[in-house]
């Protein structure tokens, strides 16, 4: 469930990321800002039902969120490594 729910708000992120190009730079300050809010507002909100009405593990379900953020980090350091030896 957590991964889930991490995935869905990288989703988000990543369409919210593609709405701002090409935007005014106060314009697109208000859209992250409102993006950013609004996408955790509803994870916690999700979260929240998830813990209240079903039965899950928190701590498997917070390992969960966790897996998206760790895998694009995983997947930039291992592209920067790769970059260096090529170079």
């Amino acid at each position: 469930m957590g991964s889930i729910c991490g995935c869905i708000n990288f989703y988000f992120q990543a369409k919210g990321a593609e709405n701002r190009l090409g935007i005014s730079p106060s314009a697109a300050k208000l859209s992250v800002f409102k993006n950013f809010y609004f996408r955790y507002l509803a994870l916690a909100a999700a979260l929240f039902l998830i813990i209240k009405f079903l039965s899950v593990n928190i701590f498997a379900l917070l390992v969960g969120l966790l897996a998206v953020p760790v895998v694009v980090a995983l997947e930039s350091f291992f592209d920067y490594k790769k970059g260096e030896r090529e170079s």
